[in-house]
């Protein structure tokens, strides 16, 4: 792993974000979802501007909750928390690594980055698309418990997702 640097993302990493997004997108819910919802998914939730504006506001923060995972300079994963609510509990919002870089610990380092970074948390939580076995399996083999499913509509699409919790 002495290629690998986990470092607090930059507005110059937007892009590299932006592309992890789109390949992991596709070939994790290629099976799940239809290829339209997809799209629009990505491009609402990883307009350069959105990334602008989670990017500028973790960087006036002394907690950074917005990690990417450099594999020989290359932006291979990412990983952000939201704010911890007054009971310490923060939601992980996204986690992605691309699917040639699964299985090398990477997405492990990067939630164990997160914690480290974040001391006053005192609990994690993540939904998780019900279908989708590889985040599913990351979740139980870190340390994560199945807590409740919920149905969600996004962008007029049903999707029944997965609660995943973790005590820190």
């Amino acid at each position: 792993m002495d290629s690998l640097l986990i470092r607090p993302a930059t507005l110059n990493d937007i892009d590299g974000i932006r592309e992890v997004a789109v390949e992991t997108w596709n070939s994790t819910y290629e099976m799940i979802y239809p290829e339209h919802f997809i799209a629009t998914y990505l491009t609402h939730a990883y307009a350069k501007s959105s990334l602008e504006q989670s990017i500028t506001l973790d960087e006036a923060q002394a907690a950074r909750k917005f990690l990417v995972a450099e594999w020989e300079g290359e932006i291979v994963g990412f990983g952000q928390l939201s704010e911890a609510d007054d009971e310490g509990v923060s939601e992980l919002t996204r986690l992605y690594i691309l699917k040639e870089h699964q299985r090398k610990g990477i997405g492990k380092k990067l939630l164990n980055e997160l914690i480290r970074l974040n001391p006053l948390i005192t609990e994690i939580y993540a939904w998780c698309e019900r279908e989708n076995d590889i985040g599913t399996l990351f979740y139980i083999s870190n340390g994560f418990v199945y807590t409740e499913d919920k149905e969600e509509v996004l962008f007029d699409y049903r999707t029944m997702m997965a609660k995943y919790v973790k005590k820190i």
